[in-house]
Protein backbone atom coordinates (compact mmCIF):
# COMPACT_ATOMS: atom_id res chain seq x y z
CA UNK A 1 0.00 0.00 0.00
CA UNK A 2 2.42 3.02 1.01
CA UNK A 3 5.66 1.60 -0.51
CA UNK A 4 7.33 4.85 0.66
CA UNK A 5 8.67 5.12 4.28
CA UNK A 6 5.95 8.04 6.02
CA UNK A 7 9.20 10.67 6.46
CA UNK A 8 9.77 10.96 2.46
CA UNK A 9 6.25 11.30 1.70
CA UNK A 10 5.08 13.67 4.77
CA UNK A 11 7.05 17.09 5.65
CA UNK A 12 5.52 17.12 9.03
CA UNK A 13 8.11 16.96 12.16
CA UNK A 14 8.44 14.73 14.99
CA UNK A 15 6.22 17.10 17.32
CA UNK A 16 3.51 17.02 14.62
CA UNK A 17 3.58 13.07 14.43
CA UNK A 18 3.66 12.60 18.14
CA UNK A 19 0.70 15.06 18.21
CA UNK A 20 -1.32 13.31 15.33
CA UNK A 21 0.04 9.74 16.96
CA UNK A 22 -1.93 11.20 20.36
CA UNK A 23 -5.34 11.92 18.72
CA UNK A 24 -5.23 8.67 17.06
CA UNK A 25 -5.14 6.76 20.19
CA UNK A 26 -7.64 9.31 21.92
CA UNK A 27 -9.74 8.08 19.06
CA UNK A 28 -9.34 4.41 19.54
CA UNK A 29 -9.58 4.84 23.45
CA UNK A 30 -12.89 6.79 23.03
CA UNK A 31 -14.45 4.18 20.51
CA UNK A 32 -13.79 1.16 22.79
CA UNK A 33 -15.19 3.43 25.79
CA UNK A 34 -18.30 3.90 23.76
CA UNK A 35 -18.78 0.18 22.53
CA UNK A 36 -17.51 -1.09 26.56
CA UNK A 37 -20.91 1.13 27.74
CA UNK A 38 -23.05 0.11 25.14
CA UNK A 39 -22.51 -3.23 25.84
CA UNK A 40 -22.31 -2.98 29.63
CA UNK A 41 -25.81 -1.23 29.19
CA UNK A 42 -27.42 -4.55 28.04
CA UNK A 43 -25.74 -6.70 30.72
CA UNK A 44 -23.10 -8.22 27.16
CA UNK A 45 -19.72 -7.85 26.98
CA UNK A 46 -17.63 -6.07 24.24
CA UNK A 47 -16.75 -9.80 22.18
CA UNK A 48 -21.00 -10.20 22.67
CA UNK A 49 -21.65 -7.00 20.50
CA UNK A 50 -18.57 -7.35 17.86
CA UNK A 51 -20.01 -11.23 17.71
CA UNK A 52 -24.20 -9.66 17.19
CA UNK A 53 -22.76 -6.68 14.77
CA UNK A 54 -20.92 -9.33 12.86
CA UNK A 55 -23.74 -11.98 12.19
CA UNK A 56 -26.10 -8.88 11.54
CA UNK A 57 -23.94 -7.33 9.08
CA UNK A 58 -22.90 -9.91 7.56
CA UNK A 59 -23.87 -12.11 4.28
CA UNK A 60 -24.54 -15.76 4.48
CA UNK A 61 -24.07 -18.10 7.00
CA UNK A 62 -21.86 -17.99 10.00
CA UNK A 63 -19.92 -20.68 11.41
CA UNK A 64 -18.51 -20.72 14.48
CA UNK A 65 -14.94 -20.30 13.16
CA UNK A 66 -15.65 -17.09 11.28
CA UNK A 67 -16.91 -15.77 14.15
CA UNK A 68 -13.67 -16.68 16.23
CA UNK A 69 -11.68 -15.40 13.63
CA UNK A 70 -13.93 -11.82 14.17
CA UNK A 71 -13.19 -11.46 17.54
CA UNK A 72 -10.35 -12.99 17.71
CA UNK A 73 -11.39 -15.97 20.26
CA UNK A 74 -9.88 -19.47 20.54
CA UNK A 75 -12.59 -21.96 19.48
CA UNK A 76 -12.91 -22.84 23.43
CA UNK A 77 -13.76 -19.04 24.31
CA UNK A 78 -16.37 -19.01 20.97
CA UNK A 79 -17.85 -21.74 22.31
CA UNK A 80 -18.68 -20.41 25.71
CA UNK A 81 -19.45 -16.99 23.90
CA UNK A 82 -21.72 -18.76 21.38
CA UNK A 83 -23.20 -20.96 24.15
CA UNK A 84 -23.90 -17.49 26.52
CA UNK A 85 -25.60 -15.71 23.34
CA UNK A 86 -28.39 -18.61 23.25
CA UNK A 87 -28.80 -19.18 26.15
CA UNK A 88 -29.45 -15.28 26.86
CA UNK A 89 -31.66 -15.72 23.65
CA UNK A 90 -29.50 -13.70 21.45
CA UNK A 91 -28.30 -16.55 18.75
CA UNK A 92 -29.57 -19.67 17.82
CA UNK A 93 -27.28 -23.11 16.44
CA UNK A 94 -28.70 -24.44 12.97
CA UNK A 95 -27.94 -27.03 10.56
CA UNK A 96 -25.31 -25.38 8.19
CA UNK A 97 -27.39 -25.97 4.82
CA UNK A 98 -24.20 -26.58 2.56
CA UNK A 99 -22.57 -29.14 5.13
CA UNK A 100 -25.12 -31.52 6.76
CA UNK A 101 -21.80 -31.84 9.50
CA UNK A 102 -21.74 -28.45 10.11
CA UNK A 103 -24.04 -25.77 12.27
CA UNK A 104 -24.26 -21.48 11.59
CA UNK A 105 -24.81 -19.13 14.09
CA UNK A 106 -27.87 -17.06 13.02
CA UNK A 107 -29.32 -14.05 15.15
CA UNK A 108 -32.33 -13.86 16.99
CA UNK A 109 -33.49 -10.73 14.96
CA UNK A 110 -36.00 -9.28 17.62
CA UNK A 111 -33.64 -9.69 20.63
CA UNK A 112 -30.31 -8.79 18.70
CA UNK A 113 -31.68 -5.83 16.46
CA UNK A 114 -33.20 -3.40 19.13
CA UNK A 115 -29.64 -3.85 21.31
CA UNK A 116 -27.75 -3.21 18.46
CA UNK A 117 -29.95 -0.24 17.48
CA UNK A 118 -29.33 1.13 20.93
CA UNK A 119 -25.61 1.80 19.57
CA UNK A 120 -26.63 4.64 16.96
CA UNK A 121 -24.69 7.15 18.90
CA UNK A 122 -21.06 6.75 17.92
CA UNK A 123 -22.73 6.13 14.38
CA UNK A 124 -24.39 9.27 14.06
CA UNK A 125 -20.69 10.94 15.21
CA UNK A 126 -19.10 8.95 12.65
CA UNK A 127 -21.25 9.99 10.09
CA UNK A 128 -21.51 13.26 11.42
CA UNK A 129 -17.74 13.61 11.59
CA UNK A 130 -17.81 11.98 8.05
CA UNK A 131 -20.06 14.86 6.42
CA UNK A 132 -17.14 17.25 7.42
CA UNK A 133 -14.28 15.80 4.94
CA UNK A 134 -13.87 16.63 1.39
CA UNK A 135 -13.88 13.88 -1.11
CA UNK A 136 -10.62 14.38 -1.22
CA UNK A 137 -10.25 14.36 2.97
CA UNK A 138 -12.26 10.91 2.45
CA UNK A 139 -9.96 9.42 0.28
CA UNK A 140 -6.20 10.44 2.14
CA UNK A 141 -8.17 9.12 5.32
CA UNK A 142 -9.27 5.85 3.68
CA UNK A 143 -5.92 5.62 2.46
CA UNK A 144 -4.32 6.22 6.20
CA UNK A 145 -6.72 3.62 7.53
CA UNK A 146 -6.12 1.16 4.70
CA UNK A 147 -2.08 1.05 5.02
CA UNK A 148 -2.86 0.61 8.59
CA UNK A 149 -4.66 -2.39 8.14
CA UNK A 150 -2.41 -3.50 5.70
CA UNK A 151 0.07 -4.05 7.96
CA UNK A 152 3.29 -4.42 5.52
CA UNK A 153 4.74 -1.16 6.63
CA UNK A 154 7.82 -1.25 8.90
CA UNK A 155 7.19 -2.21 12.35
CA UNK A 156 9.80 0.21 13.86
Amino acid sequence: MCGEPAPARNPCGDADFQAFAKLFKQVIHGAVAVDREFAASHGLALTDIMCLAFLTEHDGPVSAKMLAEHVNLSTGATTALIDRLERDGFVERRPNPSDRRGVIIVPVEERAKPVLATGERLRHRLRWAYGCLSKEEVGAVARFFNALLAGTGPTE
